[in-house]
């Protein structure tokens, strides 16, 4: 009927529309056909393009696959085939035929049409089931039998396991060896089960991920089915990166876990990123994950790399920057892997840092260190961010729970949240960064100029405490400053270009570095390279230089000390420019440059006493004193030691009056004064303690020890020696570390271990001829030319004894030559040549005798008289035997008999 309809109205239009053409006229009508056409054949190209693209769509559709979720948006349209899921459906919703409206849950058949408003429609399960998949195998886990072994019994006695730990540190890695272990997988069998929640933004995704890994099929009552699986017999499950979950849907988390919780003899493994166990859940066996020990880290790192980069030299400090990071260690050792040694390497690790540790295309957590800690810093909180970029300048973080030592209140809460997410390491004793995530932050986070100087004032509190060191509590204050030199010199370091503060802190920063023997230079080149002040160029420079001479970097220190200066001359500063010259004295005293030494000094000494400076004229007075003393001018050198006590007892300087008192024991000793020598040293020992100068307590235990050699005491020599051999290497004194050589050389030489007096000796020799001390070099010289006379090589000892000779003589080392001297006596008796024998002994004695050398006067005589005959035997065993009754050291008397007789 419509169809006729259409015909009858067509054909009138067309009779209609020929009527009005003929009316017009056939010229207008031709006219006006032509636009009519034109019309119509646009119109028609439209309704054709349009009916073609629609054709080509519908041949593409057909009946969609089977999917977990709806991720397609649809509207206004007609869906057949089997559906699973449809979520937030707009509009009214019809399913096999049912109108259905508002939010009802709905379950439909296959090939049912799904339209409406719904927040979620599930249509019958699917009827596809999987195996589930067994957990992955580690192959590689090293240094942490203690925490699997943990995790283990916790599951077998029906406990869960909680590992907790900061990025990379290794918790899946735990967590898959413990699931793999003999032990587990005889209790659960195939019943084993790993589930990774990273990327998981709900907990409902996460049953989503555990139906995969267990088989259960999709659909309706998917938590319901899961349940019910893991409900059929005892199993173990891992829920690993649970920290992406608990982050995103907190709520969801905990109900998740107390659901499973209340399945029965289900056990679980959460690994989480952080340092507490989920809240709210008790009777879980935490094990809290920190850094691998240094062996194990090592073993890891040759188990990846090749057992070839074991004895490389560069090894130790790669694998201290890494501190015991699993993921570092893997990933550093994979690029090592390749290379013949870890030179290259090293190098590379030092531009890039953190950055070089990512391998493939697209890195993920578990190949790239940088973005496992980007997820960590990611989940902080503006608070957090500040609190972690200066924790980040702390290589030493802060003693346990004392934040406060460094950070302000305000970034309290900030630090609690660093402990939450496992970002700080805590070892009981302190908290801190570990290396890599500490570099990773430095290079990408570095903290702005407003952040750092929120650590000025503590910071400058504690360089106020270090410079106490050396003064009467300066022991206290150097146990203190110790743990923290490291944090205080690289914040310093950081903020020396913004903060101006930081300038002025150095150099009591380095004067405790040369009393404590501890840390570098470093910091002192850095502030002379950011300083243009003149002032403060002058000081840094005098402070760096004292730290190079008490190490023995003389070369350093007189580049300083030159440096300086002419700074303090332009600035008129009297006190600084005399403390220059002062120095230099002591340099050119160490070198053996006696005579310049004393010029130098005596500069200073008036410009001292021009500011009023007691405290200076009295360490000026003391350096004469030690001339003296070196020149065995004992009488003016006692007078100037007991005019350096007197003013440092005035001014209050118990470093000064220790100084003193040891170098007045010294002068006992040479006189062989051993009861005096010892009440000094015994009164000079205890402050050196007191006051935290290392360098001094070893000066002074060496000095004990010569007196015990002195008294035969050879037990207690070694002890005192090693005791002090220990201390002159923690405050890198090569110079006393050759002294202390050179001594125990001397009681090896006296207990007769010639082979061990030999090696002694060129140790010493070696360092000396290193800082260029001429003494020490004759010293050992002398020593091993004695070695040789005692091996029956006389060729060898002669040699060597000439070569000391004319180095005493140069220096002015009265002591030296008369003992060189003396040796070159006894290898002339040795080959029967008594005249030179007598003459070079008849050489040595007024020297002895000119410094007071009575112990060593009485071993000339017993040469003597074994040289000569008759009357002058007779007078110099007298001789001997008076100075060895005024001795009265045990044994001496019968020992020099022993020489005279022959």
């Amino acid at each position: 009927m419509r169809r006729w309809v259409v015909v009858v109205l067509a054909g009138v239009a067309v009779l209609t529309v020929g009527g009005v053409m003929l009316a017009v006229g056939l010229d207008t009508a031709d006219k006006v056909g032509s636009v009519v056409g034109a019309v119509c054949g646009m119109v028609g190209l439209g309704i054709s393009t349009y009916g073609l693209r629609v054709a080509r769509s519908g041949g593409r559709q057909g009946a969609p696959e089977t999917q977990a979720s709806a991720t397609n948006s649809v509207s206004r349209s007609r869906v057949t085939g089997g559906v699973t899921q449809v979520d937030s459906v707009d509009g009214d919703l019809v399913t096999g035929g049912t109108n259905i409206s508002r939010a009802n849950a709905v379950v439909a058949g296959p090939g049912s049409i799904i339209i409406g408003r719904l927040e979620s429609t599930r249509l019958l399960a699917s009827a596809v089931t999987a195996e589930p998949l067994p957990p992955p195998t580690v192959e590689l886990c090293i240094g942490r039998d203690e925490q699997i072994d943990a995790v283990s019994a916790a599951w077998r006695t029906g406990q869960w396991a909680v590992v907790v730990g900061g990025p990379g540190i290794g918790k899946s890695t735990l967590l898959g060896r413990a699931i793999g272990l003999d032990a587990i997988v005889t209790a659960f069998g195939e019943r084993r089960f790993v589930v990774s929640c990273d990327g998981v933004s709900t907990a409902g995704v996460v049953i989503d991920k555990l139906a995969t890994a267990l088989g259960v099929g999709l659909g309706e009552h998917l938590r319901n089915r899961v349940v019910s699986f893991l409900r059929t017999t005892p199993c173990v499950l891992v829920l690993d990166n649970f920290e992406t979950v608990t982050d995103a849907d907190p709520a969801g988390a905990v109900e998740l876990l107390s659901t499973l919780r209340a399945v029965p003899d289900l056990v679980a493994g959460i690994g989480s990123r952080g340092a507490r166990v989920p809240a709210g859940f008790v009777g879980l066996r935490e094990i809290n994950l920190g850094p691998l020990p240094q062996e194990a880290a090592l073993a890891v790192f040759v188990a990846v790399a090749g057992e070839r980069h074991r004895a490389d030299p560069a090894l130790k400090a790669l694998m201290a920057d890494l501190d015991g990071v699993p993921l570092a260690i893997v990933l550093m050792a994979s690029l090592a892997r390749t290379e013949s040694c870890l030179d290259t390497l090293a190098t590379a690790w030092r531009a890039k840092r953190t950055d070089l540790l990512q391998h493939g295309a697209n890195p993920d957590r578990t190949s790239s260190l940088p973005v496992s800690i980007e997820l960590s810093w990611d989940q902080l909180s503006p608070g957090g961010h500040a609190a972690l970029s200066l924790a980040a300048l702390l290589p030493d973080g802060w003693p346990h729970n004392k934040a406060g030592m460094y950070l302000p209140d305000e970034l309290a809460a900030g630090v609690i949240e660093l402990s939450h997410r496992s970002l700080l390491h805590d070892d009981e004793l302190r908290q801190r960064c570990l290396a890599p995530l500490r570099q990773h932050v430095l290079k990408h986070h570095f903290p702005d100029s407003p952040a750092i100087t929120l650590l000025v004032a503590p910071v400058l509190k504690l360089t106020a405490r270090a410079a106490q060191v050396g003064s009467a509590k300066g022991a206290d204050a150097a146990i203190d400053i110790a743990p923290e030199l490291t944090n205080l010199t690289e914040i310093i370091r950081a903020g020396l270009a913004c903060i101006p503060d930081f300038i002025d802190a150095v150099p009591d920063l380095l004067n405790f570095q040369r009393l404590t023997g501890l840390g570098n230079e470093q910091i002192g080149l850095d502030a002379l390279s950011c300083t243009t002040s003149l002032t403060s160029q002058a000081r840094c420079s005098s402070a760096l230089a004292q730290l190079y001479l008490s190490r023995n970097k003389n070369d350093q220190a007189r580049a300083l000390f030159n440096q300086a200066l002419p700074l303090y001359q332009r600035i008129s500063d009297v006190l600084g420019e005399a403390n220059c010259l002062r120095n230099l004295g002591e340099l050119a005293f160490h070198e053996a440059g006696y005579s310049h030494a004393r010029t130098l000094l005596n500069q200073a000494l008036p410009l001292y006493r021009q500011v009023g400076n007691a405290l200076g004229e009295a360490h000026c007075l003391r350096d004469l004193g030690e001339l003296d003393l070196q020149k065995s001018d004992h009488d003016q050198a006692r007078a100037m030691l007991k005019n350096a006590l007197i003013l440092y007892r005035q001014v209050g300087n118990v470093l000064g009056e220790a100084n003193s008192l040891r170098n007045l024991g010294e002068l006992a000793l040479h006189e062989s004064d051993h009861d005096q020598a010892r009440i000094l040293f015994d009164q000079a020992l205890p402050v050196y303690r007191r006051v935290g100068d290392a360098l001094g307590e070893a000066n002074c235990l060496c000095d004990l020890g010569r007196l015990a050699f002195r008294q035969s005491d050879h037990s207690q020599a070694h002890t005192l020696f090693n005791q002090a051999l220990s201390l002159y290497q923690r405050v890198s004194s090569v110079l006393g570390e050759a002294n202390c050589l050179c001594d125990l050389g001397r009681l090896a030489f006296r207990q007769s271990d010639h082979s061990q007096a030999h090696t002694l000796f060129n140790q010493a020799l070696s360092l000396y001829r290193r800082v260029g001390n001429v003494m020490g070099e004759a010293i050992c010289l002398s020593k091993i030319g004695q070695l040789a006379f005692r091996e029956f090589d006389h060729g060898q000892a002669g040699t060597l004894f000439d070569l000391a000779l004319p180095l005493y003589q140069r220096i002015g080392d009265v002591m030296g030559e008369a003992y060189c001297l003396c040796n070159l006596g006894r290898l002339a008796l040795a080959e029967s040549d008594r005249k030179q024998a007598r003459k070079l002994f008849n050489q040595a004695l007024p020297l002895y005798k000119c410094i007071q050398d009575r112990y060593s006067a009485a071993v000339t005589h017993a040469w003597l008289a074994r040289a000569t005959d008759k009357d002058q035997h007779t007078k110099h065993k007298h001789e001997m035997n008076l100075l060895a009754t005024e001795l009265d050291l045990p044994g001496f008397q019968e020992a020099l008999r022993i020489i005279a007789e022959g």
